[in-house]
């Protein structure tokens, strides 16, 4: 195998051409409307805002009772991404104060 690496000729590591950068003339471009995309967020919760009013809770119930799957639908996309959702919070005390809380509300011995 040495052999073969020595037979073949040897390969020069080339870099890539660096190129100029070419220069552009200056277009104007038409500005952006600003605020276009959180006007249209805002005119659509206004929307929404003005048929829960005229419609209110009854339409959310039946949207309960007949397609449950999609009410949950609907709640987990109106709360935050970062909902903590974690029912069990003792993971996050010490042992020494779990036992505390035990004893505090363990009832006290008969006499």
């Amino acid at each position: 195998m040495a052999d073969e690496a020595e037979a073949r000729p040897a390969r020069r590591q080339t870099r890539p051409a660096r190129r100029k950068p070419v220069a552009r003339e200056a277009v104007a471009q038409k500005p952006r409307a600003k605020r276009a995309k959180k006007t249209l967020g805002d005119d659509f919760l206004a929307a929404v805002r003005a048929d829960f009013r005229a419609h209110g809770a009854g339409v959310i119930a039946e949207v309960r009772a007949d397609k449950p799957d999609q009410y949950l639908k609907i709640v987990l996309s109106v709360l935050p991404k970062d909902f903590d959702v974690a029912v069990n919070h003792l993971d996050a005390i010490s042992d020494i104060l779990f036992e505390v809380i035990v004893r505090k509300f363990r009832p006290a011995p008969e006499e």
